[in-house]
C-alpha cells in the first residue's frame, strides 16, 4: 500500500500522518528509530548508538490507526469526486410501445390485456436467459476442468523431501531472502516460506510493500512452487515452555486470538496463504492443536526433538485431528551459536548429507529447515546447491512442500507402503484440486427469485 501525506491514510482516510525511518540493529532487528530511542534493542538488549543504526528506508505512518505504508508522490489525476459525469438523452417511451414489434391481430385490445402480455413475455425472456446462462457455465466450467487436466500417475519413492525455510519478515535481509530463493529457483524444488505476520508485535509484514509484493510475485512466476505459510504471530518467546516458546503453555483463547490476527496480516500480503502452521522455536501444545483444528488447518510442523518428547511419537504422525511434520534437520548449528554475534554457524555438508541418507534408508521424510537470514555468503549457498544436488543424485526420492504432503496425505494421494512412499504425481495437483474443490460451492439459482425482483 502506497501513499503520501497529502493522500490521507489508505486504510482509515486520516489526515494525521508523519513520517518514519526504518532503521537495523547492529544484531539484525529491523523497526523504527522510535523503538531504539529509549536505548536497548528489544530483540538482543544491547544498547547502540542512533547515528550507528543502519538506515533502511522511510514510511509514512497514520496517527489514528497505526498503519505504515510507502511514501509515494503525489498524483496529479483529478479526484474521482470532481469529475463531472455526462448521461446520454434516452428516448422517451410511448404507450403501447413495448408491444409495437407484435402484430396487430395478436395484440390484446385493452391495456389491462397488454400488460399481462407484457408480464408473460418478461417471464419467458428471463427462464430463457437463466437456463441459457446456467447451461454455458457448466460447458465452461466442463471446458475449464477438460483444459487443465493433467495426466497423473501412481510413482514410487524411498523418501519425500519438504524444505522449509523460516522467519520471512519486513525489511530483513532482503538480498539474502532473495539469493536463497534463486537457488530454489535455479534447482526447480519446491519449499515453504515460514512468514511472521507481526514480527515483535511491532512490524506487520504488510507494513513493507515490497517485500509483499515480492511474494506474490514468487506466488505468480512459481506456482506449486512456493508455499506461503504462517510462522506463528510475533514470533517471540512468551513462556519458558520447553526451553522457549510463543503459544506453548498460552491460553487457548489468547491463542486463537493470535491466529486469527495472523491470519488476517498472512491475507493482506500474499494471495494464497497455506493453512500450514510454523509454530516459532518448533514448539505449541495441545491448545494449540485444538485451535488449529478448529480453524481447519491439517499440518503443523514443529521440530522432532519437541514432538517427539511431548507426543512420544514418530514423525509424521496424525494425533488429535492434525498432521504432524516436524522437521528433521536444521542447517543452523544452535549448539556453538555465539549469543553476542547475529552470526549462526553451519552444520557441514557431511552432517547434513548423512542425516539425509539416514532419512532415505529409514524410508522417512525429510523436512530441512534453514533460516534464509544466516546465508551471507556464496559458500553457504553453494553448500544449499550441493545439498540438493546430492538428494537428486539419489534414487526415487521426490520434494514437495508440507502443503503438498498435508493435502496428500488427506486425499489419499500418498500412500506410505513397507519400503518407502507412494504418490500420485504431479502432486501439486492434489493442492489444486482441492483449491478448485472448495471454491466450486455454488448455489443453483432460482429462477422465480430472479422473476420476482424484476416484476415486484
Amino acid at each position: 500500500m502506497t501513499g503520501g501525506p497529502n493522500e490521507g491514510c489508505q486504510r482509515c482516510g486520516s489526515l494525521r500522518l508523519t513520517t518514519e525511518r526504518i532503521v537495523e540493529h547492529d544484531c539484525g532487528h529491523v523497526g523504527p528509530i522510535t523503538v531504539f530511542e529509549e536505548g536497548e534493542c528489544p530483540k538482543c538488549g544491547h544498547a547502540e548508538p542512533l547515528g550507528d543504526l543502519n538506515a533502511v528506508n522511510s514510511v509514512c505512518r497514520c496517527l489514528e490507526c497505526g498503519r505504515r505504508f510507502e511514501l509515494e508522490g503525489e498524483t496529479e489525476e483529478t479526484p474521482a469526486t470532481n469529475r463531472r459525469i455526462q448521461f446520454p438523452d434516452l428516448p422517451t417511451p410511448t404507450p403501447g410501445g413495448e408491444l409495437s414489434w407484435i402484430p396487430d391481430r395478436y395484440r390484446p385490445n385493452t391495456e389491462r390485456g397488454q400488460q399481462l402480455m407484457v408480464s408473460a413475455l418478461v417471464i419467458a425472456i428471463l427462464l430463457a436467459g437463466i437456463a441459457g446462462t446456467v447451461s454455458v457455465s457448466t460447458i465452461l466450467d466442463s471446458e475449464s476442468s477438460d483444459h487443465q487436466s493433467v495426466d497423473r500417475s501412481w510413482e514410487t519413492h524411498e523418501t519425500i523431501v519438504i524444505f522449509r525455510n523460516d522467519d520471512i519478515q519486513p525489511w530483513y535481509n532482503q538480498e539474502e531472502m532473495r539469493a536463497v530463493d534463486q537457488v530454489f529457483i535455479d534447482e526447480e524444488v519446491p519449499v515453504t516460506l515460514g512468514i511472521i505476520p507481526k514480527v515483535a508485535g511491532e512490524n506487520a509484514i504488510t507494513d513493507d510493500d515490497e517485500t509483499c509484493s515480492y511474494l506474490r510475485s514468487l506466488e505468480s512466476e512459481y506456482p506449486d512452487q512456493f508455499e506461503m505459510a504462517i510462522h506463528g504471530y510475533t514470533h517471540e518467546e512468551q513462556t519458558d515452555f520447553y526451553n522457549g516458546s510463543e503459544f506453548g503453555n498460552v491460553s487457548i483463547t489468547t491463542q486463537h486470538e493470535w491466529l486469527v490476527a495472523g491470519e488476517e496480516i498472512m491475507h493482506d500480503c500474499v494471495d494464497r496463504p497455506s493453512q500450514t502452521f510454523i509454530p516459532p522455536m518448533n514448539t505449541y501444545d495441545d491448545n494449540t492443536v485444538e485451535v488449529l483444528v478448529e480453524e481447519g488447518y491439517p499440518i503443523v510442523s514443529g521440530g522432532e526433538w519437541f514432538t517427539s518428547a511431548y507426543y512420544k511419537e514418530e514423525a509424521p504422525f496424525v494425533k488429535d485431528g492434525i498432521t504432524h511434520v516436524p522437521e528433521t534437520q536444521a542447517f543452523e548449528d544452535w549448539s556453538n551459536a555465539d549469543n553476542d554475534s547475529d552470526e549462526v554457524p553451519f552444520h557441514d555438508l557431511e552432517t547434513l548429507t548423512d542425516s539425509f541418507d539416514e532419512a532415505v534408508e529409514d524410508n522417512e521424510p525429510y523436512v530441512q529447515m534453514l533460516h534464509y537470514q544466516y546465508f551471507t555468503s556464496e559458500d553457504q549457498l553453494e553448500m544449499l546447491r550441493s545439498l540438493i544436488e546430492h538428494m537428486n543424485a539419489t534414487d526415487d526420492v521426490t520434494f514437495m512442500t508440507l502443503e503438498q504432503f498435508g493435502d496428500g496425505l488427506e486425499s489419499g494421494d500418498i500412500e506410505e507402503t513397507d519400503d518407502g512412499w507412494r504418490v500420485l504425481e504431479p502432486i501439486e495437483e492434489t493442492v489444486s484440486e482441492t483449491a478448485d474443490d472448495d471454491s466450486s460451492q455454488s448455489i443453483t439459482p432460482n429462477p422465480w427469485t430472479e422473476i420476482r425482483s424484476v416484476l415486484f
